[in-house]
């Protein structure tokens, strides 16, 4: 069976599934170069011209008006003939089953528990003993969820733009209060801060420089999130604010109290969370767990849970953000119209579209100014342990937000001043981390691995060994943490021989890797977004190892 599923929120995508297996997956912004885009049509008219048959459409929207403009009859006349025999499965699917069916059928798990938590999901109706209809929006949802398509929800927690009292008539799994929820928190913070609604990876980052302050308001109340501190606003979601009237210490932008605060919202979310997690397993017997949602992309959460629950089988949905909804109502409609049990961990997540560039075309897209030349990864490691930033580009790119060695920015750990060059260059706030990449099997002599063998996704921030702190300051954080991917040949080949060139240079089986982008745009898709990076720049190559090539300028 063939499903083409579209998620028309914002991170909108497109996944194409043929029978079971994701083929494709990709974010609209990388094709239309509009950060967080919302409509996914350039996805879907480039995705339509590398496949030409499809069974049936899913829709994951989050809300019902999302989904008119995306009719079966627009679609149709994107490519006539690719639909003979096309279904329309509407997404009566909610927002975070969409999330959850992602996570557990990319797991490898049977059977497990689905905790997803975001900002804010699907619209949530209900009554009152009044008659009357009210709606708030989900924002943390626990599943139960086997094969092939069994989903049942244990909790689920919706937020409620009223303060008015009411009595709200529905199943006593749901509960619903005037509160926001953790992801939503991190937005509005992150606004607070001038960055953008879903910049909140940003807060995580300033969190390590913050300190306890007695002059934080608490961030929870009565197990909730603090709704004097987080104010609703005009009885509505999409206005929330800091209460600096009641809280005049936070109307500020010195760095140290915004530090201070984003602590107090990373120590106390990531606690309450472990805990909740904890309760959900023990009151339903289940220790396979599966974490998706965009507050699951906090590495450093993720860390702080693994750590904390070590009796548990836990896996962490790298597309955790809604751009994954659309591989999980793929899979959700193959899986329920097939009653397929079939099951595919996800070992890969290089899911982007394919281009079958040669290299006189690439030739045929330099200036006059750039030249191509060949080159090996000896010669490319040499390059970058002489502190110059290296592009690498190659295959299909990587799905989610993290670089994963197709689609990166590469340059030297060892320099001191390695991460203050590259967020100058990447035109990136001081504050933020970089990544690291390394070799797998030299993983547990360089970080505190808790345990997993590997960490092939980048969804961990770990503790450097302290012997190695000074050996890697470009890539440890104020916290001596760093986010890393391991990387094992039979993932990345290229990345792989890249990074061991580097470390028998070296000794150091890491290389520093960094999204392909410039601050507030989205990560490079093609190889002409990628020159363009390199002529705005002054970094000054660009490495293709299919090709043992190099481009300078």
């Amino acid at each position: 069976m063939k499903v083409l599923s579209v998620n028309s929120g914002h991170n909108s995508s497109i996944a194409y599934c043929d029978n079971g297996e994701i083929k494709i997956a990709i974010e609209t912004e990388r094709l239309n170069k509009i950060k967080y885009s919302e409509e996914p049509f350039e996805a879907l008219r480039t995705m339509l011209n590398q496949t030409n048959h499809i069974d049936c459409l899913g829709l994951a929207g989050m809300s019902k008006n999302q989904l008119p403009h995306l009719h079966e009859t627009y679609i149709r006349s994107l490519r006539k003939g690719a639909f003979e025999s096309f279904l329309t499965y509407d997404s009566g699917l909610m927002h975070h089953k969409m999330h959850a069916s992602t996570a557990f059928y990319n797991s490898g798990f049977d059977k497990a528990l689905i905790i997803v938590s975001d900002g804010m999901g699907s619209e949530f109706y209900f009554n009152t003993k009044e008659d009357v209809v009210y709606y708030g929006r989900e924002h943390t949802s626990t599943y139960i969820m086997s094969y092939p398509a069994n989903i049942k929800c244990v909790n689920k927690k919706v937020s409620f733009p009223y303060k008015n009292n009411f009595n709200p008539l529905c199943d006593n799994h749901i509960n619903i209060s005037n509160h926001i929820s953790e992801g939503e928190a991190f937005s509005v913070f992150s606004v607070h801060c001038g960055f953008g609604v879903l910049d909140a990876g940003k807060i995580m980052g300033l969190s390590s420089y913050g300190k306890p302050d007695d002059n934080i308001p608490p961030i929870y109340v009565d197990g909730k999130i603090n709704n004097e501190l987080f104010v609703i606003k005009n009885n509505s979601l999409h206005t929330i604010e800091i209460n600096v009237n009641k809280y005049p210490y936070l109307k500020t932008t010195d760095f140290q109290i915004l530090a201070n605060f984003a602590y107090a919202l990373q120590t106390k979310t990531q606690e309450h969370i472990c805990n909740y997690i904890a309760s959900m397993v023990s009151k339903q017997g289940i220790s396979k767990v599966c974490l998706t949602g965009g507050y699951f992309l906090n590495c450093v959460t993720n860390a702080y849970i693994r750590k904390n629950l070590p009796d548990i089988e836990l896996y962490v949905e790298p597309i955790s953000s809604d751009s994954g909804t659309s591989i999980g109502t793929s899979k959700f409609i193959h899986h329920t119209k097939t009653k397929d049990m079939t099951i595919r961990p996800q070992t890969s997540i290089y899911y982007g579209l394919i281009y079958d560039y040669t290299l006189e075309q690439i030739k045929s897209k330099l200036d006059i100014q750039e030249k191509i030349i060949k080159t090996t990864a000896k010669e490319v490691a040499n390059i970058i342990s002489n502190n110059n930033i290296v592009l690498l580009y190659q295959g299909r790119s990587e799905n989610g937000p993290r670089a994963l060695g197709n689609r990166s920015l590469l340059y030297n750990p060892i320099d001191p001043n390695g991460k203050d060059k590259v967020n100058m260059i990447k035109q990136r706030e001081k504050f933020r981390p970089f990544a690291g990449t390394v070799l797998q099997e030299k993983a547990k002599d360089w970080f505190e691995m808790l345990d997993m063998k590997e960490s092939p996704f980048m969804m961990y921030a770990l503790n450097v060994k302290k012997d190695k702190i000074k050996l890697i300051p470009a890539i440890t954080h104020v916290d001596n943490t760093c986010r890393i991917q391991t990387v094992t040949s039979e993932q990345n080949k290229h990345f792989y021989n890249l990074i061991s060139e580097f470390k028998k240079i070296t000794g150091v089986p890491i290389l520093f890797n960094t999204s392909l982008n410039l601050a507030g745009d989205p990560m490079a898709e093609t190889i002409d977004d990628v020159l363009k990076i390199l002529r705005n720049t002054k970094i000054e190559y660009l490495y293709l190892p299919e090709f043992n090539s190099l481009i300078t300028k």
